[in-house]
């Protein structure tokens, strides 16, 4: 067998085995295999997923020519594409400090900044490489996609609009001149945010009780997604008087980890020890969004009192110009039967995603927004209406609140009036 032939073979079964000398014509299903050749093997292998493979193709193309800069572009992809930013980083810019102006790698650091939600470092490197390509609609995009998501709709706009003043046939401006226009579209924004806001419930039938409940929190943006940690205080009243002497603490943690580009999801885990929380509480829902402004979840709500109560859940919503609509039921367990409760949204967006006026129409009980006494309520009939509204104030703050009102079945054949009332505010520490 020919030595160069064996050499690929050995590369195809173990590719740590072999390097590849410059220049060399070495053999690879019978096809003249120069370095050009086998770079575009490697990324053959990239582009079908096979990234260690294609990895260690790229390395021998490097080892024995350090200036083959596709090889390390190709090597960094396919380490961004495994979210391990900081390899891709290294090898980007081993690359530009031997040539600033190399435009994939220019290109392919902006999009990791993206990636890894460090969105105002995005703009500065879209930024350098526009003195090296001044109006290059692929950096100019890039540049307006991290803007939009750094929350400077305004600018990014303004920067879509250039190009499709000079292409108006542009998808991709055209896709994303779309989003920018769809309030909401996007959760992830560099929000980071302190946390105030009250909660309560009240109903006078059979008798008068008042539930209480104050957070405070903070919210951190991590390049996967915010989290935040709050912590709850609470007492409920019967007729005046306090269950406990001192308010129940509950301990919350939420996070929307970023799982690609289009979804995401939803873990949220409370922890209590006092009369007036569940001893347990947690959350798990998985968002997709689709074309066309399209939305839809899946999840489980589960609570601990002195019993498991399970609730499945999801929803499916759309986008439709500066309106939202959403339907999300809630399925549970009942008597070996399987009982459910029904709620719609419709939100109006005033040209931000903190800034809305919305209605609520419900059916059943939602364990997302009843804290109190939940065991003895989960199975009771009820309607209700509310509103709930959100408004930017001072470019620092976000207030948030809103009303409503249930029409609850407490024993059968008798109903009480019960109220929702919730008022919040945000501190905004960075990222607006």
């Amino acid at each position: 067998m020919h030595f160069p032939l064996l050499v690929i073979l050995l590369h195809i079964f173990n590719p740590a085995l072999c390097h590849f000398a410059s220049g060399s014509h070495l053999r690879y299903n019978d096809v003249t295999a120069t370095p050009d050749s086998l770079y575009f093997v490697a990324r053959d292998y990239a582009l079908k997923g096979e990234t260690i493979k294609a990895r260690n193709i790229a390395a021998g193309l490097l080892e024995n020519n350090p200036l083959y800069h596709d090889a390390a572009i190709l090597i960094a992809r396919t380490y961004a594409w495994e979210d391990e930013f900081d390899t891709a980083r290294n090898y980007i810019n081993d690359v530009l400090l031997h040539q600033p102006d190399y435009y994939d790698a220019l290109t392919l650091l902006t999009d990791v900044e993206i990636w890894d939600g460090n969105y105002s470092r995005a703009i500065q490197t879209a930024d350098s490489a526009l003195l090296y390509y001044p109006d290059e609609p692929e950096l100019l995009l890039r540049k307006a996609r991290a803007l939009f998501l750094e929350g400077s709709e305004e600018e990014a706009r303004s920067i879509i609009q250039k190009i499709l003043e000079v292409d108006p046939g542009n998808e991709e401006a055209s896709e994303l001149l779309r989003q920018i226009d769809t309030p909401g579209f996007y959760y992830y924004r560099v929000n980071n945010y302190l946390l105030a806001g009250y909660y309560g419930e009240y109903f006078d039938a059979p008798y008068n009780r008042h539930f209480h409940m104050g957070s405070v929190g903070y919210s951190y943006y991590t390049g996967a997604g915010p989290v935040t940690a709050k912590i709850n205080f609470a007492n409920t009243f019967i007729d005046g008087t306090g269950l406990t002497r001192y308010p129940s603490l509950q301990y919350e943690l939420e996070a929307y980890p970023r799982l690609s580009r289009e979804s995401y999801l939803l873990l949220n885990y409370a922890f209590s020890k006092g009369d007036v929380f569940p001893l347990h509480r947690s959350a798990v829902e998985y968002f997709r969004a689709l074309p066309h402004g399209f939305e839809v979840s899946a999840g489980i709500r589960h609570m601990y009192w002195d019993d498991h109560y399970l609730f499945f859940t999801g929803s499916a919503g759309v986008y439709y110009g500066d309106m939202w609509f959403s339907l999300r039921p809630y399925f549970f367990p009942l008597d070996d039967q399987i009982s459910a409760s029904w709620y719609i949204f419709a939100r109006r967006y005033f040209g931000h995603a903190d800034s809305f006026a919305g209605i609520i129409l419900g059916y059943g009980i939602s364990p997302d927004e009843t804290f109190a006494e939940l065991p003895e309520r989960i199975y009771l009939r009820s309607t209700s209406i509310g509103f709930e509204f959100s408004r930017g104030i001072s470019g620092s703050y976000v207030l948030r609140g809103g009303l409503r009102y249930k029409n609850e079945e407490y024993v059968t054949g008798s109903s009480r009036n019960y109220w929702y009332l919730n008022i919040g505010i945000r501190y905004i520490l960075t990222g607006r």
